[in-house]
């Protein structure tokens, strides 16, 4: 998932923008965006400038290999410009906007909750162009109502899968934990061997979400404060991020490695970061999820180019494609009962892999941005060393 830089950042740009003189984004219909036919046809010779998160190779690849072909069969240009933390695309919008810019340099962005939500009350998005994609018909209603608590309000079009997983190598650890209860045993037989990044670390801040969730808060937050002299260094410290914690795991230091990546332990697999007997596995509380958007700025250049890859990430074979344990092995955004014939035995041939998991339910719903922000607060008071 895109990463996002710190609560702090946020709170400052979201200042900024609420004082400053942004105006509200503007709608398709004063774009003339209506006519799906006219839209591709003047996307024809345009060149997309999609920002995202570059730090993951496989999604990398799946683009460059994917994607960027197809769109350049509907006459697009796609090209992609990585950045490690999302925040750093908000900010571009909303320095070219508030600068008078009309047609920034920025056309799309692989967006996270909060600074969708950033966006979205400083106006920054285009919007109600969502619902008009083609292929927006053979979405799984859940992907488009709410991001992290906000309504959508057709700003953002859902593209990926996202879900909170677990890994274990069966090797050390046939039988992981089905639930916290069994996560707190296992850490009070073997002091060290589990812990978790430091909020407000995205892979961190979801795990407790994900505690939050499945215990309800106060008790969660009891299981957190019992955990924390059983961990790793005996919980004076935390591992910095998802990228230290699978270091940990990969090296046999700590038992249990964890990601937003439903695909994460085949990508560690696939790496040599992880030994080909990690395993993934999901509590049986339930399983965190919310689906990746993109979104794009109301002054962006090539609007419809943006439109026209919009629609195209949602193309069945694309999503396929990704779905592919050869390739990502990420469930797909579409609603599989809406497919017919061609489109939905995609799916079907599909094989299984050791690596990735056939079911992620029941799922669990994603907090709003607002309870995010307190649960980290309440973790650095209450947890934090």
């Amino acid at each position: 998932m895109p990463r996002a830089r710190s609560r702090l950042l946020a709170a400052v740009m979201l200042g900024a923008l609420l004082a400053g003189s942004c105006s509200q984004a503007p709608s398709r219909e004063s774009l003339g965006l209506g006519d799906w036919d006219a839209v591709v046809a003047a996307a024809q010779g345009q060149t997309v400038d999609w920002w995202l998160f570059g730090g993951d190779d496989r999604i990398n690849g799946y683009i460059d290999d994917h994607v960027v072909a197809a769109a350049a069969d509907l006459g697009v240009t796609l090209r992609r410009v990585p950045v490690s933390d999302t925040a750093d695309a908000v900010q571009q919008v909303l320095a070219e906007q508030e600068a008078g810019v009309a047609e920034g340099s920025v056309d799309l962005i692989w967006i996270n909750g909060e600074n969708f939500a950033i966006g979205k009350q400083a106006g920054l998005w285009l919007e109600d162009w969502a619902p008009t994609l083609p292929n927006a018909r053979l979405l799984d209603p859940s992907t488009i109502l709410e991001d992290f608590g906000v309504p959508i309000e057709g700003q953002e079009s859902p593209w990926s899968r996202a879900a909170f997983v677990f890994a274990h190598d069966a090797a050390r650890l046939p039988e992981p934990p089905a639930t916290f209860a069994d996560l707190l045993e296992h850490a009070r037989a073997n002091p060290g061997r589990v812990t978790y990044p430091a909020p407000p670390d995205f892979t961190g801040s979801a795990f407790v979400r994900q505690v939050v969730q499945a215990l309800g808060e106060d008790e969660a937050f009891e299981f957190l404060a019992e955990l924390r002299p059983l961990s790793w260094r005996g919980g004076t410290t935390f591992p910095a991020n998802e990228a230290e914690l699978n270091r940990l795991f990969g090296d046999g230091q700590v038992d249990i490695a964890m990601s937003y990546d439903p695909a994460f332990v085949a990508s560690g697999v696939a790496r040599g970061t992880f030994p080909a007997t990690a395993r993934p596995f999901v509590m049986d509380h339930g399983v965190l999820q919310n689906a990746s958007h993109v979104t794009i700025p109301g002054n962006a250049a090539d609007v419809e180019g943006a439109l026209v890859i919009a629609n195209l990430l949602l193309d069945p074979a694309l999503q396929a494609v990704k779905a592919d344990p050869a390739v990502l092995g990420v469930p797909t955004v579409l609603d599989l009962a809406r497919l017919e014939g061609s489109a939905r035995a995609l799916f079907d041939q599909l094989a299984s892999s050791p690596l990735l998991l056939v079911s992620l339910r029941p799922a669990l719903a994603e907090l709003p941005v607002d309870r995010v922000e307190a649960l980290e607060r309440r973790w650095r008071d209450e947890i934090l060393p």
